[in-house]
Formats: C-alpha cells, structure tokens, sequence
C-alpha cells in the first residue's frame, strides 16, 4: 500500500498539485463545462436522491458539488493534498474531502457505495485493474459506475500527443502539461471487457472533452474523452 510519503514523490500526484490553483477556473471554462455535460448526461435523470456516493479522484471537488446538488452524499478522496485543500474550502453539506495515497487500496468497507464516479482518473494510475476490482469492492450490488478516460480513437488527441512528442513548447502549455503523466488511452470496446472482468456491465457510453462545438465534440474519433455508466451486476 502506498504510504503519503510515496504519494509526494509520484510525479503524476506533483503535477496535479502544482495545477490545484487552476482547477476550479478550468472547470469553469466551456470545453470543461461541456466534457462534463457529456458525462453527466449518461446519468440521464436517474432518482440519486439519498444515495451515497464517491468520486474517487474528485480533484476540487466540482464534480462532487454537481452529485451533491442531485441529493447524493457524496465523498470526495484524491491523492493530492492541495486539490483537497482547496476542495475543503468550500465546505458544503452532504460533501466529505480526504486525501489517500491511492484509488488502488480503497480505506472503505465493501458495498459502501450506491454510485462511484471517476473522472480522468484511471489514465494515472500505475494499475487500472486494481483500481477497478477496488470500485467494484465499495459498489453494492446493482451500484453505479460513472467513469471517464482518455479515448485512442480520437484524432484530436493523437494530434496533442504527436505535438507533445516533437515540441516541449506544447508541454508547457498548461493544456497540454498533463500528456507528461497521461499514461493510457483505450477504446469502448476494451473498457467493455475489462469492466466485464471485474463484475461491472457497461450500460451507455459517449464522447467528448475537446474544445470543438458538441455536434463534433460527441464523434468518436472526435471527443478525448470516452465517457462510459456501468452497473455491479453481482
């Protein structure tokens, strides 16, 4: 299990500590405001109220606010200690903040979860297998997954990457700073099968995250970002 101390020197948990102070303008911005429509679309207007919820890699806490305000309780956990920080400086009712070493050792007891979401999480994780045999432990039965990552088929994220590799002026954009750590890319129908794997039914999937107008953005060789709801189905 990874101690705090391990967690301060992944340089994936650095990078997103130094970017803490941006995070919430960010998700003010309209690509990030429309990658989370696209997401939270697939939630459709699914009952939550009472429900309890996690968002596992919760940054800010943004996403968590926008479970919150549908009736969840919502716990938020993150490996960096400054999005933390900022996230429990907007306190709120029904939202809890703490810091883990790591999404891969969940310090909750089995079936605690009516819904996990994990948004652009699991491309910096060191072991996704884990990570998602970890959601399973803490979904109850017939629970929800609410999860995105980065999409291959994207021609607009093959772009960045073939920028990132032949320029480090691309690098320093804070836009692109994050292909440094970024470390998967897959497609539906390899998610399809690793979340069968691992007791989860994928049941809708969409695209999205660039800052192309949504008729394009929500093209699968358009959107970096697939966007996919699954259900324990044990």
């Amino acid at each position: 299990m990874a101690t705090m101390a391990q967690t301060r020197d992944r340089p994936e948990i650095r990078f997103h500590d130094e970017i803490s102070s941006e995070w919430e303008r960010l998700h003010q911005s309209r690509t990030f405001k429309a990658r989370t429509a696209a997401m939270f679309d697939l939630l459709g207007n699914a009952d939550l109220n009472g429900q309890r919820w996690l968002d596992a890699g919760c940054g800010t806490g943004t996403l968590s606010r926008l479970l919150a305000a549908r009736g969840c309780d919502v716990t938020g956990v993150d490996a960096s200690s400054e999005m933390i920080a900022a996230a429990r400086e907007r306190p709120a009712d029904r939202l809890t903040f703490r810091q883990i070493p790591t999404i891969a050792n969940l310090p909750f007891a089995d079936r605690s979860f009516d819904g996990v979401l994990c948004a652009s999480v699991l491309e910096y994780v060191p072991d996704v297998a884990q990570c998602l045999a970890q959601i399973h432990r803490v979904l109850r039965p017939g629970g929800l997954l609410l999860v995105s990552i980065p999409n291959r088929g994207s021609l607009l994220r093959q772009g960045y990457k073939l920028a990132h590799v032949a320029s480090s002026r691309v690098l320093a954009r804070p836009l692109f700073r994050y292909l440094a750590f970024s470390r998967l890319d897959t497609t539906p129908a390899v998610m399809q099968g690793l979340l069968r794997q691992h007791g989860l039914t994928m049941l809708g999937v969409s695209f999205g995250g660039s800052p192309l107008p949504p008729a394009l953005d929500r093209r699968p060789a358009v959107g970096t970002l697939i966007n996919i709801l699954a259900r324990r189905h044990d």
